[in-house]
């Protein structure tokens, strides 16, 4: 296997699982029992992703590799670190940071996820420089071992015509955590992983995009 063929795909793919408030007149948040609360709450179950970093773990930093050139498949490693900076309503975005083969060379992303209340997810992935769309990884929320996960999957075809399937149990990672500093196949802690790539954006909740023909403010 070529290490700059994998260098090109992963520069071209995103590998891949609350009581609500109302405002009172005086400013303070108080609980809502009413049922639009309770629908409130509904959207809100997974609002504590904000401000969470997900990891591969060892065994899912296997994806497999098929070459249009000449046919074939191969097993490469790699290593992909999500960081979630917003969420609103049941939608999140965040930056994400894909890392294939022993050079390292960072993919850097910006996603927009949706989890439904169910836990069923779907993402887009974006391009962090230019915006275009990379991919659509799919998962679930899954319990494993008392514990969330993130179930993600995808598959990417690049324009030269290769693809890469992978599939993890997403976890969670945080500071003080053995795989916080020492990140599976990348052995770098996730601060050093992210930090050649942008920070993750955030939801503009003002409504509409500025003069956007079609998504500007009425």
């Amino acid at each position: 296997m070529q290490v700059r063929r994998w260098i090109g795909i992963a520069a071209a793919i995103g590998i891949a699982g609350l009581a609500s408030v109302a405002v009172t007149g005086s400013g303070r948040a108080e609980p809502d029992t009413s049922a639009a609360g309770k629908a409130v709450s509904t959207y809100n179950r997974w609002e504590w992703f904000k401000d969470t970093y997900w990891i591969v773990p060892q065994r899912g930093i296997y994806s497999v590799a098929h070459l249009l050139d000449d046919n074939t498949f191969g097993v490469i490693k790699g290593q992909t670190v999500f960081h979630i900076t917003d969420y609103f309503n049941g939608y999140w975005t965040g930056a994400v940071v894909v890392k294939i083969t022993r050079a390292l060379v960072p993919s850097c992303q910006f996603v927009l996820g949706q989890v439904t209340p169910e836990g069923r997810v779907f993402m887009t992935m974006y391009d962090a420089d230019d915006g275009s769309v990379v991919n659509y990884p799919i998962g679930t929320m899954v319990r494993k071992r008392g514990e969330w996960t993130m179930v993600n999957e995808m598959t990417n075809v690049t324009q030269g015509g290769d693809t890469l399937s992978h599939w993890a149990y997403m976890v969670q990672a945080k500071p003080g955590d053995r795989r916080w500093n020492n990140l599976p196949f990348a052995r770098q802690s996730v601060p050093e992983f992210m930090s050649s790539c942008p920070e993750g954006p955030q939801i503009n909740l003002r409504g509409g995009l500025g003069d956007h023909p079609i998504f500007g403010r009425p």
